[in-house]
């Protein structure tokens, strides 16, 4: 199983919306079902995030396309997420695991 069937199973890795909102701490990815009907189906949500960074790792991205997640990897020990799109890869420290639930 890859880390993405572990965060975000049985959705696409397409992304509808991403968040970092500094204010409340808390770091948020939209995932639609496909990206035919665009819906969101699952969301992906960072509360209490201590640190937040972000590097682009793709300078010729078309912002006309619909960005992806490639990867999700979380560690329990360091309390550190590492979230990695085709455009950017974005590193969290957090005071606790995310977690995935169903948009509503």
């Amino acid at each position: 199983m890859n880390n993405l069937e572990y965060w975000i199973p049985n959705c696409s890795p397409y992304i509808s919306r991403m968040l970092y909102d500094i204010d409340n701490r808390t770091f948020t990815i939209e995932f639609v079902n496909n990206v035919n009907d665009f819906k969101p189906l699952l969301k992906f949500v960072c509360k209490s995030v201590l640190s937040y960074s972000e590097n682009t790792v793709d300078e010729d991205y078309d912002d006309d396309l619909i960005d992806g997640v490639i990867d999700i990897a979380w560690s329990e020990v360091d309390k550190t997420l590492v979230v990695l799109t085709d455009k950017k890869e974005m590193i969290l420290k957090l005071g606790q695991a995310p977690i995935c639930e169903n948009v509503t």
